[in-house]
């Protein structure tokens, strides 16, 4: 019985760091993805902030938006392209209003 109570903990405790680690994951998107757009020497202080301020659906949606904004702008496109969706946009525009508070 005390085996199987162990390998239970074992198991809780593998579960958590694993999920510690995608939670990290997405913060290092973030933030990677943030510094990308904001080409300022405090784009550290900022991104970070922005990171605390943005959680849930939101942060995937704005990630996403941050991805491909930087995607079409490598690439010499504008706000116009065509992988501007307005999903992108509206991940664009939360992380434009918070980015302003965070300024």
């Amino acid at each position: 019985m005390r085996i199987l109570g162990t390998g239970f903990r074992v198991a809780a405790a593998a579960l958590a760091l694993s999920a510690g680690l995608t939670v990290t994951a997405a913060a290092d998107d973030f933030i990677a993805q943030c510094k990308i757009g904001t080409p300022v020497p405090e784009a550290e202080k900022i991104c970070k902030c922005m990171s605390d301020k943005i959680a849930g659906a939101d942060r995937a949606d704005v990630i996403g938006a941050m991805t491909t904004t930087n995607a079409v702008m490598a690439k010499g496109g504008t706000p116009a392209s065509p992988e501007m969706t307005p999903k992108v946009m509206k991940g664009l525009e939360t992380a434009m209003t918070v980015q302003a508070q965070c300024m």
